[in-house]
């Protein structure tokens, strides 16, 4: 991280209002009459004719995101997947979230891959109004890409009286895992650390196994079995710990519905995060959307993906953008 600390209103933060006013308006909303809005799927489909379209899954309809957030406002759990740092979809969460807040006043919470259960109390002193933004980025961590693409997430929880959960597990205790595997680390932890681990654990199922080589190892391949062993024991340890978070939440408050913003390995196909809450919720009502950019030129298989039932809805977002100034310049 930086060594600045953000102060609003900063230049950076104007840049982002700007952009993110451009793309509720421009996309977000799916205002281009150039946008797919109604009709049955085609098999597959270009990039260039899906940018910015959503889809209705399990119907294999084009829909509007109106329709589409009238449907997920209904779940105790609306589970995004995301594709991090990418501006158009953190703006869509946030466009998401100011709806759902007027859906569901009183009602509607926030979840967040990126905030960690240790964090929890430096997320409840600034939504109570008694911890200064640049305090709470120095309290959690937190980077400056974060603080201009997620922050604004609790700003509006924090302006409308929404709760907020720091659900995932603390990341040295994942790192620590991922170092020298479940059990070692278990054997260590501090009385204050074991509350932040789920008690009973699930069991590592031969499903997420599969899936975490796939989509994972296989792009990051570790080095032996042990090492593969290790990072599938940290990746499940997350997963885990944010559907307990879930879990909990919901057992105080089954009239909620719970925003959940995690990466999409953690969402698509409901393998990992909506799996471990089901086993732990089994009445959960979950809607998944999942959140994808595409290149113009890229071919996408939308029968294949409803066949394999990759999300409830997929919203087709813009290429990735060119990396932030400040990281350029690194």
């Amino acid at each position: 991280m930086g060594s600045r600390i953000w102060s609003l209103p900063t230049l950076g933060h104007l840049l982002w209002v700007c952009c993110v006013t451009l793309t509720l308006t421009s996309c977000a909303v799916r205002s281009s009459s150039s946008v797919p809005q109604e009709g049955r799927v085609p098999q597959t489909v270009q990039g260039a004719q899906l940018e910015r379209a959503i889809v209705d899954m399990r119907a294999q309809r084009f829909t509007t995101f109106e329709a589409m957030v009238t449907q997920v406002a209904q779940a105790q759990v609306i589970a995004v997947g995301e594709e991090h740092y990418h501006l158009p979809i953190q703006a869509l969460v946030l466009h998401m979230l100011n709806v759902l807040t007027q859906r569901r006043p009183q009602r509607l919470a926030l979840a967040i891959e990126f905030l960690e259960r240790d964090m929890q109390p430096a997320v409840d002193a600034y939504l109570a109004g008694t911890l200064d933004e640049g305090t709470f980025q120095q309290r959690i961590g937190a980077s400056e890409d974060f603080m201009q693409l997620y922050f604004p997430l609790l700003e509006h929880a924090r302006d409308n009286g929404i709760p907020v959960l720091a659900m995932n597990i603390p990341r040295h205790l994942a790192n620590q895992v991922a170092k020298d595997g479940l059990q070692a680390t278990l054997a260590r932890l501090s009385e204050t650390e074991k509350a932040y681990v789920p008690d009973p654990l699930s069991e590592i199922t031969a499903e997420y196994r599969t899936y975490f080589l796939q989509a994972v190892a296989a792009s990051h391949p570790p080095k032996d079995a042990q090492q593969a062993t290790r990072f599938l024991e940290a990746a499940h340890l997350k997963d885990d710990t944010m559907a307990a978070s879930l879990a909990q939440f919901l057992e105080r408050h089954t009239d909620f519905t719970v925003l959940t913003l995690a990466g999409r390995f953690h969402v698509d196909y409901a393998k990992a995060l909506p799996h471990l809450l089901r086993q732990r919720w089994p009445n959960v009502t979950m809607q998944r959307l999942t959140m994808m950019a595409v290149a113009p030129t890229d071919t996408i298989h939308l029968h294949k993906m409803a066949e394999e039932a990759l999300a409830d809805y997929v919203w087709f977002a813009p290429p990735p953008p060119v990396r932030m100034a400040h990281e350029r310049g690194k």
